[in-house]
C-alpha cells in the first residue's frame, strides 16, 4: 500500500469537516434570521415614526449581516485555517469518538504523516530508518483501511441546530398563515415611506369654514332634547351615537367640502364625509362614535385641494355603568333555613335603568331574583330575599350582590355591581342533631369501656392506668357534650342537668381510683375491688341514661318537626283565606312559599324517621303516625294550581285534621316512652295537663254560652236598630275615616315589627266596622271597634315597653311620636264605640229577664274557672323542674294571660255587655288553648317563636332615604366615612344586635 492512501484518506476527512462545519453554521444562521423576521414585522407595526421605523430596520439588517458574517466565519473560514496541513487533520482524527481504541492508530496516522513529511524533505542526521518509516505507513495504512472517513464526522452536532432552524421556519409560516396582515402591515411601514399627510392636501393656516352651527340629536335612549350650538367653534362633545349636523359658510372658492377625520392610526381611519354645498353654504352630517378630530377639506374649482392645520375636537361622553348600593342587616348574616331577608338597595344612572337583578352564588349554586323597576333613572326600594331558593346545606355561605343594566342601546347596556355580601345558611335542629350523633358516639364508648371494667385491670398498675386514662377521656366529652347543648336551643335543662351530673359522678370515682394506691407504692392486693364495683354500676347507668335520652330527644325532635308541619300548614290556610279575598298575587307567592317549607319539613320528617331505633318505634310509636302525608299536600299544590281555591281549602282542612290524628298519636308514643323511662316527671305533667284540660273545656263552654247570649242580643238589636242604618252611616263614616287619618299619621319608624302587625288589625277591623254598619248590623259593628280599640292599646303598651328598654336609643324620638300618634287615635276609638253603643239599644233595654238571668250564672261560672286557673298556675310554678323543659315557665306565662281574659269577660258581664263578654271569653279559651299546646310543646322542648316565618330584617329600613346627591357621595365614598343615612342604619343595627 502506498503513502497516497493516507494522504487520500486525510484529503476526503478534510472535505467532510468543511462540509459539516458548514451546514451546522447555516443551520444557526437560519434559525437566528428566522426569529429576526417575526421580531422585525410585529415591532414595526407598533411604530408610528418613520425615524424609528429606519432605525429598526437598519438595526435588524445590521443584525442580519452580522448573522451571515459570522455562519462565514465560523462554518467556511475557521475550519479551512484549523485544518490547513495533514499533520492537522491527523491530530483532528486522532481526537475522533468514532475512531477504534484498541490500535494505536491516532498516532500511528501522526507519526505516518510527519516522518513522511521528513523524509520528503531532505536526510538529516540521525533520521530514523526509510525501512522502518515505510514499515509504519505501511501498517497504518492497512489500519485505515477499516476506517469510515464520515463515520469519524458525528453527525448528532447537526441535531440541535436543525431543530432550531425548522422551529424558527415554522414559526415564520405560522405567523404568516394566522395574521398575514400583522406581517405585511409591520414590513409596509418598515420598508414604504408613510403616505403624505391628508394625501398630500396643502395645509391652511387659517379656517376653510366659518359660521359654523352645530345641531346634536341625542340617542333615544337618553331622553336628552335636541341642543343647538350657534357660533359654534366646532368642538363637539356628545354621547357615542349622538348624530351632529353641521352647517356654515366656506370662505374660500370651493367645488367640493370634505369632514377628514384624524386617524389615531394607519388601521382605524374614518372615511371622510362629503358635504352638500349650495353656494358657499354647506351642510354636514356625522355620527359621534370615539373621541376624535375632525377637520374640514376644501377641493376648488381648479381642482387644487387644501385642509386646514387646526382640527376640530369630537369629546365622545362616557355613558356610566349604573351605580348599585346594597344594605342588608348585617355583614356576614346568619340565617335560619327558609328564612326571608329584606335588603335595601338605591340604584342611579346617568340616562335611565332597564333592569335589575339580585344575583347570588353558593358553590354550584346561582340563581338570580329580578327586581322590578321603573323607566326612570333612579330606583330605590326594599326587596324580601326567600333564602328557600338558595340550595345551599346548613352551614354554607352564599354571595350576594345587585347587579343593573343601563338602556343604553348604542354600544350596548353598562352593568353596575353592588359590593359583595354573605351570609350563612344555619338550622338550629340541624345542629341539636349533630350534638345527638356525638352523645350517641360517646354513648358507644361508655359501653365499650363498661366491657373493659367488667372483666377489670385487676392490680396490674400499668392497665389500669390506661383504663384511667380513657375515663378520663370520657369525663372530658361529658363536658364537651353539655357545653353544646348549653347553646342548644332544642336541648332540655333536665338533659343538661343530668350530662353535667354525670360528669361530675364519673369525675369523681376517676380520681378516688388514682388517689386509691399512693404514686411510688404498690397496691395491696383486692384493694380496688370496692372502686371497680363502684364504677360498674355507675357506667350502667350512665349508658342506659344516655340511651333513654337518646331515644327521648330523636322522639322530641320527631313532634318538633310535626309542630313545624302544623304551623305551616296554618299559615297555608290563611293565607289562602287572604287570597280568596284580595287575589293579590304577592299572596300567591307567599301561598307557593309555604308549599316549599312544607316540601322541606316533610323530607326532613321521613329523614328523622329512618333515623329512629327499630326498638323505640316497634315498642312507643303508633306505624300510623309513621306514615309519609306529604301527598295530601301535593294535592292542595294542583288545586292551587288549577284555580280550585275552595276545594284546595277543603282538601287542606283534610290534611291538618290527618296530620293531627298523627302528632296525638305521637305525643302519646312520647308520654308513654317518657312514663316508662321518665315516669315522675311524666306523672306530674299527665296530672297538670289533665287539669288544664278541664279548665279548658270549661271555658269553651263559657265561651259558647256567650256567643248564645250575644247573638240573641244582636238579633234584637238589629231589628231595633234597622231604622237607624241610614243616620249610623251618616254618623259613624266621619269618625271612621277621622281614625283612620290618626292611624295613617302614626310614624311607621317608630313601629316595632309586633306592633305593625297589630296596626294592620286595627285597619282590618275598621273596614268591617263600615261594612257592618252599611249591612245595618250595629252589634256587630260595635264589637269590631271594640276590637280595634284593644289593639290600639296592645299598640300602646307595646310601644311604652320598648322606650322603657332603650330611653336613650337613638330611635327612641321616632318611637316617641309614634307612641303620641296612637295616644291621639285613642280617643278617637272611644269616640266611634261612645257613637255605636248610642245608637244601638242598649242591652239591657233588649234582653230578656232570662238572658240577663244567664249572663249573671254565666259571670258566676267565669268567676269559679278563673280561680281553677289561678290554682292551675300555682300548682305548676311550684311543680318547677319536675316537670320536663319549661312546661312550668310556660304554662304560668299562659294561665296568666288566660285568667286576665277571665277578668275582662268577668267586668264586660257585670256592665250587661254581650259583645264584650263574648270577645273576652273567646280570648280567655284561646289562650287557654296556647297554654296547653306551649305546655306540651315545652315539654318537649320546643322554644317559644321557633317556628318563626319573619323575616331578617334591616333595623331602621323603614327610615331609610337615598341621599339626594347620590352619585356625588358614591364617587365620594373612599374619601368619607359614609353617608349618614346609611352610618345610621348601620348604628341602629348593632345597636340592636347588642341589646
Amino acid at each position: 500500500m502506498s503513502t497516497t492512501s493516507i494522504a487520500t484518506f486525510l484529503d476526503r476527512v478534510r472535505r467532510l469537516v468543511f462540509r459539516h462545519e458548514a451546514r451546522r453554521a447555516s443551520l444557526w444562521a437560519i434559525a437566528w434570521l428566522g426569529a429576526l423576521a417575526i421580531v422585525l414585522p410585529v415591532v414595526g407595526r407598533s411604530l408610528d415614526s418613520r425615524v424609528l421605523a429606519v432605525a429598526l430596520l437598519g438595526t435588524g439588517a445590521l443584525a442580519a449581516l452580522i448573522v451571515v458574517g459570522w455562519a462565514i466565519v465560523i462554518g467556511v473560514v475557521a475550519p479551512r485555517r484549523r485544518l490547513a496541513s495533514d499533520a492537522d487533520v491527523a491530530r483532528w482524527v486522532g481526537k475522533a469518538d468514532a475512531l477504534p481504541r484498541d490500535k494505536p492508530l491516532a498516532s500511528d496516522l501522526l507519526s505516518s504523516v510527519e516522518l513522511h513529511d521528513g523524509a520528503a524533505r531532505a536526510a538529516r542526521p540521525g533520521a530514523p530508518s526509510a525501512a522502518l518509516v515505510a514499515a509504519l505507513i505501511d501498517t497504518t495504512e492497512s489500519q485505515l483501511a477499516t476506517v469510515e472517513p464520515e463515520a469519524l464526522v458525528p453527525a448528532a452536532l447537526l441535531r440541535r441546530p436543525r431543530r432550531w432552524a425548522i422551529a424558527g421556519a415554522i414559526a415564520n409560516i405560522a405567523l404568516v398563515a394566522v395574521a398575514p396582515h400583522v406581517v405585511a402591515d409591520g414590513w409596509r411601514r418598515l420598508v414604504m415611506p408613510p403616505p403624505a399627510p391628508f394625501d398630500g392636501a396643502q395645509v391652511s393656516t387659517v379656517p376653510l369654514v366659518g359660521d359654523l352651527d352645530a345641531t346634536l340629536h341625542f340617542p333615544a335612549y337618553s331622553k336628552r332634547g335636541q341642543l343647538d350650538l350657534p357660533s359654534s367653534s366646532g368642538d363637539l362633545r356628545g354621547l357615542p351615537g349622538t348624530t351632529v349636523q353641521l352647517k356654515g359658510r366656506v370662505l374660500v372658492p370651493a367645488q367640493e367640502v370634505e369632514i377628514v377625520f384624524d386617524p389615531e392610526s394607519a388601521l382605524s381611519a374614518q372615511p371622510a364625509i362629503p358635504c352638500k354645498l349650495d353656494g358657499d353654504q354647506l351642510v354636514g352630517e356625522l355620527t359621534i362614535a370615539k373621541g376624535t378630530h375632525y377637520r374640514f377639506a376644501v377641493t376648488s374649482p381648479t381642482g387644487a385641494r387644501s385642509i386646514e392645520a387646526t382640527p376640530r375636537a369630537i369629546d365622545a361622553e362616557p355613558d356610566q355603568a349604573p351605580v348599585v348600593q346594597l344594605i342588608a342587616p348585617g355583614d356576614p348574616l346568619d340565617v335560619s333555613n327558609l328564612r326571608r331577608v329584606e335588603l335595601a338597595y338605591t340604584i342611579e344612572d346617568d340616562f335611565g335603568l332597564s333592569s335589575a337583578e339580585l344575583v347570588w352564588e353558593a358553590g354550584k349554586d346561582h340563581g338570580r331574583k329580578p327586581i322590578s323597576l321603573d323607566a326612570t333613572a333612579r330606583a330605590q326600594g326594599k326587596l324580601l330575599w326567600d333564602i328557600a331558593e338558595v340550595q345551599v346545606p346548613s352551614g354554607g355561605e352564599v354571595r350576594y350582590w345587585i347587579e343593573a343594566k343601563d338602556n343604553d342601546t348604542v354600544n350596548g347596556p353598562n352593568v353596575g355591581r353592588s359590593r359583595e355580601l354573605h351570609l350563612r345558611v344555619i338550622s338550629p335542629r340541624e345542629r341539636h342533631e349533630e350534638t345527638l350523633a356525638r352523645q350517641r358516639e360517646l354513648a358507644e364508648k361508655v359501653i365499650r369501656h363498661l366491657g373493659v371494667r367488667l372483666t377489670g385491670p385487676g392490680d396490674d398498675a400499668v392497665a389500669r392506668d390506661d383504663d384511667n386514662r380513657l375515663l378520663r377521656d370520657i369525663v372530658v366529652e361529658l363536658g364537651s357534650l353539655a357545653a353544646a347543648f348549653d347553646k342548644d336551643p332544642h336541648a332540655s335543662d333536665t338533659l343538661r342537668k343530668s350530662l353535667a351530673a354525670m360528669r361530675d359522678r364519673l369525675d369523681h370515682a376517676a380520681t378516688a381510683e388514682v388517689k386509691l394506691v399512693p404514686k411510688g407504692k404498690t397496691a395491696l392486693k383486692g384493694a380496688y375491688t370496692n372502686v371497680d364495683a363502684h364504677l360498674v354500676g355507675e357506667l350502667e347507668d350512665d349508658t342506659i341514661a344516655l340511651v333513654d335520652w337518646l331515644d327521648r330527644e330523636q322522639l322530641e325532635g320527631l313532634l318538633d318537626l310535626s309542630d313545624e308541619i302544623a304551623a305551616h300548614q296554618k299559615r297555608l290556610k290563611d293565607l289562602l283565606a287572604d287570597y280568596g279575598r284580595t287575589k293579590d298575587p304577592r299572596v300567591l307567592d307567599e301561598i307557593q312559599r309555604e308549599m316549599r317549607a312544607l316540601d322541606k319539613a316533610y323530607a326532613d320528617l321521613e329523614r328523622h324517621q329512618r333515623a329512629m331505633p327499630e326498638d323505640v318505634l316497634d315498642q312507643y310509636v303508633n306505624q300510623q303516625a309513621l306514615q309519609p302525608k306529604q301527598g295530601c299536600i301535593d294535592e292542595v299544590r294542583k288545586l292551587v294550581d288549577a284555580g280550585k281555591l275552595a276545594e284546595a281549602q277543603a282538601k287542606l282542612e283534610q290534611c291538618r285534621a290527618q296530620h293531627q290524628r298523627a302528632a296525638d298519636d305521637l305525643e302519646g308514643s312520647l308520654a308513654a316512652l317518657r312514663g316508662d323511662k321518665f315516669s315522675d316527671e311524666q306523672k306530674k305533667l299527665d296530672e297538670v295537663m289533665n287539669e288544664l284540660s278541664d279548665v279548658a273545656k270549661d271555658q269553651d263552654d263559657i265561651a259558647a254560652e256567650a256567643n248564645r247570649v250575644f247573638e240573641t242580643y244582636a238579633e234584637k238589636a238589629d231589628e231595633v236598630a234597622r231604622g237607624n242604618k241610614r243616620e249610623a252611616q251618616k254618623r259613624i263614616g266621619p269618625l271612621v275615616d277621622k281614625l283612620r287619618k290618626r292611624i295613617h299619621d302614626v310614624n311607621e319608624a317608630g313601629l316595632t315589627p309586633f306592633a305593625k302587625e297589630e296596626m294592620d288589625v286595627v285597619e282590618r277591623r275598621l273596614a268591617d266596622v263600615e261594612h257592618m254598619v252599611g249591612d245595618g248590623d250595629l252589634a256587630e259593628a260595635l264589637a269590631m271597634a271594640q276590637q280595634a280599640k284593644q289593639s290600639l292599646d296592645t299598640i300602646g303598651g307595646e310601644l311604652e315597653a320598648a322606650m322603657a328598654d332603650d330611653p336613650k336609643s337613638k330611635w327612641a324620638e321616632a318611637t316617641q311620636d309614634a307612641l303620641d300618634g296612637v295616644g291621639r287615635s285613642t280617643p278617637v276609638a272611644k269616640e266611634l264605640i261612645d257613637e255605636l253603643q248610642s245608637l244601638a239599644p242598649r242591652p239591657d233595654q233588649i234582653l230578656s229577664q232570662d238572658d240577663q238571668r244567664a249572663l249573671d250564672k254565666l259571670r258566676r261560672r267565669q268567676q269559679g274557672n278563673k280561680d281553677r286557673a289561678k290554682k292551675l298556675g300555682d300548682k305548676a310554678n311550684q311543680l318547677g323542674a319536675d316537670l320536663p323543659g319549661d312546661a312550668s315557665a310556660e304554662l304560668g306565662k299562659k294561665l296568666g294571660g288566660a285568667m286576665e281574659q277571665m277578668g275582662n269577660a268577668d267586668e264586660r258581664m257585670k256592665e250587661r255587655d254581650p259583645s264584650g263578654a263574648r270577645e273576652a271569653t273567646r280570648a280567655a279559651a284561646d289562650a287557654l288553648a296556647k297554654a296547653r299546646d306551649r305546655a306540651r310543646a315545652a315539654a318537649r322542648q320546643a322554644q317559644e317563636g321557633a317556628i318563626n316565618d319573619e323575616p331578617v330584617r334591616i333595623p331602621g329600613a323603614d327610615d331609610y332615604k337615598a341621599p339626594q346627591e347620590f352619585r356625588e357621595q358614591a364617587l365620594e365614598g373612599m374619601k368619607k366615612k359614609g353617608p349618614s343615612d346609611f352610618q345610621q342604619m348601620n348604628e341602629r343595627y348593632l345597636e340592636e344586635l347588642t341589646k
